[in-house]
């Protein structure tokens, strides 16, 4: 009886791992369907079967977590060595058994390879980030530029959130048609982006060396109240040196966030400071 119930209890533990790893799956699917469709299709099947890979053996970790290992895995497919380790697999499949395990153990040291360089390359990004908005002459544009390419430094939840042609001209538009003549040295400096649920995310980015005030959230929440009509919804990110002391956190407006930039660093390097730990491990 005793082989039968361990059969039976495998069966089941192994039917409630599946259903698990799925549910946390489905939680961040539509946060990485567009990034796999932005992969070349010869290759996204591949990518798949690494994300399942992850997901298994990451099980159990918080989301967040999940979802930095998930970004990088696909930067990775990205590059073109980890598709030359992939057709060598491929190509030995069918071939003498030493070949393709060969290939496989390629495989595995790739993967991890990929993504300890991927995190330390962001590592290096966050170092010069840093040393940016720490020199006194640095305005908001250059830390947008920075930003707006790098959309992971906000956080993982802003990974995946995209700008696009009209939501660019609207913004232009907008700050254009508010802030001419003499009042062009108070422009904004706003970036609109979009997220797969159709959500909108307006970040309006202050000089490194301004902390941030409640006239500043004030002011904030009168351009979403202005692009609302437009566009529905809208969450705030501010960003700045720093809350100003007097600018408490307890009354934020709704919907608006208020982050400093050392802040960002700090936690997008905390994160990465994980993954590296997790693939050293």
């Amino acid at each position: 009886m005793k082989p039968v119930i361990q059969t039976h209890l495998k069966n089941a533990v192994e039917k409630v791992f599946k259903r698990e790893v799925t549910l946390q799956r489905a939680r961040i699917q539509q946060q990485i369907d567009r990034r796999l469709a932005e992969i070349p299709e010869y290759r996204r099947q591949f990518a798949q079967k690494a994300l399942d890979k992850v997901m298994k053996r990451f099980f159990g970790e918080q989301d967040e977590k999940v979802e930095i290992i998930v970004s990088v895995v696909l930067d990775a497919f990205e590059k073109d060595d980890y598709w030359q380790v992939l057709k060598q697999i491929e190509q030995s499949r069918d071939s003498d058994i030493e070949s393709f395990v060969s290939a496989l153990a390629d495989f595995g040291l790739l993967d991890m390879a990929l993504m300890a360089n991927q995190a330390q390359s962001r590592l290096k990004l966050l170092d010069s980030l840093e040393d940016l908005i720490r020199k006194p002459n640095t305005l908001e544009m250059a830390i947008h530029k920075v930003i707006e390419s790098n959309l992971w430094i906000l956080g993982y939840e802003y990974s995946l959130i995209a700008s696009n042609k009209t939501l660019a001209r609207t913004i232009e538009e907008y700050t254009n048609n508010k802030f001419g003549g003499q009042r062009a040295k108070k422009r904004p400096d706003l970036f609109l982006a979009q997220n797969l649920r159709g959500n909108h995310l307006l970040v309006e980015f202050k000089e490194p060396s301004k902390p941030i005030t409640r006239d500043d959230q004030n002011q904030a929440a009168k351009y979403r109240d202005d692009l609302e009509p437009k566009f529905g919804e809208i969450e705030i990110l501010l960003l700045g040196k720093c809350r100003s002391s007097t600018n408490l956190s307890q009354n934020d407006p709704p919907r608006m966030k208020v982050f400093g930039y050392e802040h960002l660093i700090s936690s997008a390097r905390t994160q990465l400071d994980w993954l590296l730990k997790e693939l050293g491990g």
